[in-house]
């Protein structure tokens, strides 16, 4: 037992550390995505706990819908691009889903935040739907806000 053993000795130690230094690195990156995964699903569930829309005053002009939306929730929105606006058709179930360019958002009197839905704020919306409506078809209009928080109402055309 000489120098090769002292040798291969500080080869398998050192070998032994790299290991463990992996081992620890992986555990506390693994630890670390684990909780900021917990954080963001918690942060989530929370906004969706304190988010409330409520959809009042439908009506229809002869050619396109409005509606009044109202925040009664505690938690601002502002990212209207990824709303989901569906309009169904209760009568032969067709359904349409509106593009960005086929509703317009207009806040009403938006003093403190501008482009964002505050609490206790409203906003206008102006849907342009594709497909033509008879007069006496009933509507399902539902309103999906950017956490999965949603809220419908029935309008019928014929009154």
């Amino acid at each position: 037992m000489g120098l090769d053993t002292v040798i291969v000795a500080f080869f398998v130690v050192g070998t032994i550390l790299v290991v463990a230094s992996t081992l620890t690195m992986g555990a506390n990156n693994l630890i670390k995505s684990s909780y900021e995964g917990y954080s963001a699903t918690t942060q989530t569930t929370m906004d969706r706990l304190h988010t409330n829309i409520e959809i009042h005053n439908v009506w229809f002009d002869g050619t396109n819908f409005h509606l009044t939306v109202n925040n009664t929730g505690e938690t601002k929105l502002s990212n209207f691009d990824l709303w989901d606006i569906i309009v169904v058709n209760v009568e032969n179930g067709h359904a349409s889903h509106l593009s960005t360019d086929q509703y317009i958002i207009t806040p009403i009197e938006d003093f403190v935040n501008p482009r964002i839905l505050d609490p206790h704020e409203s906003i206008d919306i102006e849907l342009v739907p594709e497909p033509e409506f008879n007069s006496d078809d009933n509507l399902l209009i539902k309103i999906i806000t950017e956490n999965g928080l949603s809220s419908s109402v029935h309008y019928s055309l014929g009154g």
